[in-house]
């Protein structure tokens, strides 16, 4: 599978899509700082996207996650009543992910790799419609 290169656009046009309410990760770069400087970072942004489109190698600091306990139920002072939550590089993990799922998702519709019944995470086709047919 070829990667088709990132463009600026492209990285313009999915970061405009994040919700400012998000919480930062590790890096403390949340949505609305990333809106406020991209037309800053936006091409060394592309470079990395497509080095990494390149080598098929994602970069060591996105594998990055901040480990945080999440209070389930019972007493607060029992550590077994928590759960562990990551937060990953929110921002540019997001990026790469929503780059290489467009890219994905164009392939396996171009080849055909889908089977038509294939219902559920897919465009135009809910799983409610499998019922109907």
């Amino acid at each position: 599978m070829f990667c088709e290169p990132v463009t600026s656009y492209e990285i313009l046009s999915i970061v405009s899509t994040f919700h400012n309410n998000k919480s930062p990760g590790p890096d403390n770069v949340g949505p609305k700082l990333l809106k406020c400087v991209i037309s800053d970072i936006v091409y060394p942004l592309v470079h990395i996207y497509n080095l990494s489109f390149s080598s098929g190698c994602v970069p060591q600091s996105l594998k990055i996650a901040k480990v945080i306990p999440l209070y389930k139920k019972g007493t607060k002072s029992i550590p077994g009543n928590y759960r562990p939550i990551s937060l990953l590089h929110f921002i540019f993990d997001k990026i790469l992910e929503k780059l290489m799922f467009k890219r994905l998702y164009s392939f396996l519709q171009q080849h055909s790799v889908l089977h038509p019944y294939q219902y559920g995470f897919r465009k135009h086709h809910s799983t409610s419609l499998a019922l109907i047919i």
